[in-house]
């Protein structure tokens, strides 16, 4: 099989549509999974025993069960009891509660860092309690995670693939359908290789820079 050019200019109009749900998805999903991670990390320090064991469990449950069988669980089950719901939300509230399990883990791991001298400063200062969560163990809490949060957005951005699976038309699925129609796949899955690394290179340069900046 020989390298078609004309048929690159055919099927790029298709992978560029691919590109734009898959940037969507990524954006999407890791504003959830920021959010929200940040947010049951705060829950489960504050919580009593019976709170963070509840929190716990359902932080275990989205770390432990595989992305792709929460996909086809929502996607194909929930419908059979009501609730049905388009193929892209789903894809993005999955990976976005998924990676919000992880993201909680790198929020706590921050915050069990962070000297307890510094609350003690701050009720010494007379701070309330949500002045000192507000202006002190959170900012402290997002910054020391930036490292390890920038890769699970990476890894998020690779995750995106896995929504072929439910028909969500990210790139991998865009390029599956062109492939399939053409019977060609030496270029859609070339060039949608060659896609996923071009747009990882902005990941890892924010990266390289953070970690420069504060080695």
């Amino acid at each position: 099989m020989t390298w078609d050019w004309q048929y690159v200019q055919q099927i790029m109009p298709s992978l560029m549509i691919g590109i734009w749900y898959t940037i969507l998805v990524t954006i999407a999903s890791s504003a959830i999974a920021l959010v929200g991670g940040l947010l049951l990390a705060i829950l489960e320090s504050v919580s009593t025993t019976l709170g963070r064991t509840f929190v716990r469990f359902w932080l275990e449950f989205f770390r432990g069960v595989p992305v792709l069988v929460l996909l086809y669980f929502s996607f194909y089950v929930l419908p059979e009891i009501g609730v049905t719901m388009p193929a892209l939300p789903i894809g993005i509230g999955v990976l976005g509660i998924v990676y919000a399990a992880f993201c909680s883990e790198v929020y706590r791991g921050s915050l069990i860092t962070i000297p307890g001298e510094l609350r003690d400063a701050c009720v010494a200062l007379n701070l309330s309690r949500f002045a000192m969560w507000q202006r002190v163990l959170i900012p402290l809490m997002v910054t020391r995670s930036i490292p390890a949060l920038l890769n699970y957005v990476l890894s998020l951005f690779r995750l995106t693939a896995w929504l072929f699976a439910i028909g969500v038309p990210v790139l991998m699925f865009q390029a599956d359908v062109v492939a399939e129609q053409s019977y060609r796949y030496l270029e859609p899955y070339t060039l949608t290789g060659l896609i996923y690394v071009a747009m990882n290179l902005p990941f890892l340069y924010v990266l390289y820079r953070f970690k420069v900046r504060h080695a």
